[in-house]
């Protein structure tokens, strides 16, 4: 049996780091062995999902199947590959630290039957193709994330359009950029808090930004007033601003590795971003966007 534990830095967080590497397709990005890789299942990725990996190996191509076998986000994921010559465990945990998130890829290779006697010379190549997929990976999570918002259009369900971010209403903004149906649950979570800040603070405007890819442009109208009517409430109408673009482009400027999770932050008219959490509510999260904002100015005298 082959073995190889690397680790590496990433300022990504826990959650943007955990959504991009547990969809397995994505290896076709990282690891230079992998030549072809995509999603068996399903969109949604969790526990038993399936992928298919076409990897370049000892001089020949190999291709296995992966199903996911432990599921237990943003803290670690492990796939089992396997076909009639091999075996593989990838388990890969993120860990935060004080200044970063540490992806530690931890993986097991073996061969079956007769094979076996070649394991010394597959431990030494396992070793190098490892180092190189490291090398990917560290390459592709170490950006840091973006200080700038780029503009984006889009139209509130109240009618009224935008060209964010010189359109926004305050000084000091909070966003919140979901793409995915199932993500509404996470942005409920999040509202109750955000609101309460908003209405603490005068320089404070919350939106939602369902962000949409543009192929679905034409069914726009179809699409937000569907929204519109499962929305009573006006001011939540008038805050929800869809989006329709190119998703990846936009993931990519908030420093996303992928539409897996959603990310909060607060930015400023100008466009600069002073804060931003990923993922499901935590008090810790909202805590520290409500901290990146100036003090309250005092009011004015009469």
């Amino acid at each position: 049996m082959a073995h190889y534990r690397a680790s590496i830095d990433t300022q990504h967080t826990c959650e943007d780091a955990f959504a991009y590497l547990s969809d397995f397709s994505t290896t076709r990005e990282w690891d230079p062995s992998v030549v072809e890789a995509e999603r068996l299942n399903g969109q949604a990725v969790g526990e038993g999902s399936e992928f298919r990996l076409v990897a370049e190996f000892l001089g020949r191509k190999n291709e296995l199947t992966y199903r996911i076998v432990e599921y237990d986000p943003p803290h670690a994921v492990t796939f089992l590959g396997e076909n009639a010559t091999v075996v593989s465990r990838d388990r890969i945990t993120f860990d935060s630290t004080a200044v970063c998130t540490r992806v530690t890829y931890d993986a097991d290779l073996a061969l079956k039957g007769a094979l076996r006697i070649a394991d010394p010379v597959l431990a030494l190549a396992f070793n190098r193709v490892g180092d190189r997929a490291l090398a990917g990976l560290r390459s592709t999570l170490a950006p840091w994330p973006p200080h700038t918002l780029s503009p984006l259009s889009g139209v509130a369900l109240d009618g009224k359009e935008y060209k964010l971010p010189g359109d926004l209403a305050k000084q000091h903004n909070i966003l919140v950029i979901a793409f995915r149906r199932e993500q509404q649950g996470v942005v409920e979570q999040w509202l109750p808090s955000l609101i309460d800040l908003e209405q603490r603070r005068t320089d404070v405007a919350v939106y939602e930004l369902p962000v949409l890819s543009s192929v679905y442009r034409p069914a726009r109208r179809f699409i937000d007033g569907g929204m519109t009517r499962g929305i009573p409430d006006a001011a939540a109408r008038a805050r929800t601003i869809t989006v329709y673009t190119d998703v990846g482009k936009v993931a990519d400027n908030l420093g996303l590795a992928g539409t897996d999770t959603l990310a909060v932050l607060i930015a400023e008219r100008s466009g600069r971003i002073l804060a931003r959490e990923t993922g499901s509510f935590e008090e810790q999260k909202a805590e520290r966007l409500a901290a990146s904002l100036p003090p309250t100015p005092p009011p004015t005298a009469p």
